[in-house]
């Protein structure tokens, strides 16, 4: 054998000697102490079982009946089908994992993520604007004499829509 090897082996030997005999000594003085334990305990194992023997019995039952599905000879018959549409939906998700993060890579090496696109605007929105309007006009209305008016009853109201609007006859001509 190489020499190397010979020694690499004895220096584990002496190393593993002296945690052997701990290890044993250990065992060798907790025994007596765990079979102790073990006799005093007993009685009270003894009767916890026997009262929880009803639920016990309750958990196999269960187990029983949601496992018969399983138990079934009929599960044989699409074992097939099984790992067929495992195998499928595992290199389904594997693809679009892979097609995720080369579509992820490449928007952001070339800055076509959504995020870059979305720039604030600088300007009023619109809401702000006819505000801004509206409280510029209520300032002078606020500032003139009021007014009174006079409603003429002649005028009507005017119907919006296609019976309100004049018709325009085009007349022919020579092109």
């Amino acid at each position: 054998m190489d020499k190397a090897l010979v020694n690499f082996l004895t220096v584990v030997q002496l190393v593993w000697w002296p945690l052997r005999k701990l290890t044993n000594a250990i065992r060798f003085i907790v025994s007596p102490v765990l079979h102790a334990v073990v006799f005093i305990l007993s009685p009270i194992w003894i009767v916890g079982s026997f009262m929880l023997l009803p639920f016990i019995h309750l958990a196999k039952g269960l187990f029983h009946i949601i496992t018969l599905p399983l138990q079934v000879k009929w599960l044989e018959r699409i074992e097939t089908l099984y790992i067929y549409l495992g195998t499928a939906g595992l290199i389904g998700c594997m693809t679009g994992a892979v097609l995720y993060f080369i579509f992820k890579f490449l928007s952001s090496s070339l800055s076509i993520d959504a995020t870059s696109r979305v720039k604030p605007r600088k300007g009023r929105t619109t809401a702000e604007f006819r505000s801004a309007r509206r409280e510029k006009q209520d300032r002078i209305l606020a500032s003139m004499p009021p007014t009174q008016v006079v409603l003429d009853k002649a005028s009507r109201r005017r119907r919006h829509g296609l019976l309100s609007q004049t018709i325009v006859e085009e007349e022919d001509s020579d092109f």
